[in-house]
């Protein structure tokens, strides 16, 4: 059901980033070519971050996002693996690999999206298939299988 939200244009893959921040900007820059989202909202994933570090959340998987006050203008959601894992500073859960950007308008409209999600983290076979595509038509693949 994850494919449902996603464009594949919002899935990218091995990306490589220097940092933390780096891969914010990366994980954001289709939402913010869409109009998704403003400046201020990565700006503001950033800040939210650095206060509480607790959008790292599972190992090797961060939820970059921030309230629809921040800049969101609509629902939009990108998924992107990293070249190489990167520090996010989470005693637990780093080094990340996986980066899951959301953008909500309202604290409603997403609910069926982060139940898609969800879904799709909870399953092992799918999240380690899907971490391990090569293209993005595999990724997407892998997405859709989820529905079954």
């Amino acid at each position: 059901m994850l494919d449902k939200f996603i464009n594949p244009e919002d899935v990218m893959l091995k990306v490589p980033c220097k940092d933390w921040q780096d891969a914010i900007e990366h994980g954001a820059a289709p939402l913010l070519k869409r109009k998704v989202i403003e400046e201020s909202y990565i700006a503001a994933i950033k800040k939210n971050h650095q206060q509480m570090p607790y959008m790292v959340i599972a190992p090797g998987i961060m939820l970059a996002h921030a309230r629809p006050e921040c800049g969101a203008h609509a629902i939009g959601i990108t998924l992107m693996t990293l070249a190489q894992p990167v520090e996010f500073g989470s005693e637990l859960n780093d080094p990340v690999k996986f980066v899951i950007t959301l953008a909500t308008p309202d604290d409603k409209s997403h609910v069926k999206l982060l139940e898609a999600l969800t879904e799709f983290l909870m399953n092992p076979k799918l999240l380690e298939e899907f971490l391990s595509a090569q293209t993005t038509d595999e990724a997407v693949s892998v997405l859709k299988k989820g529905e079954n």
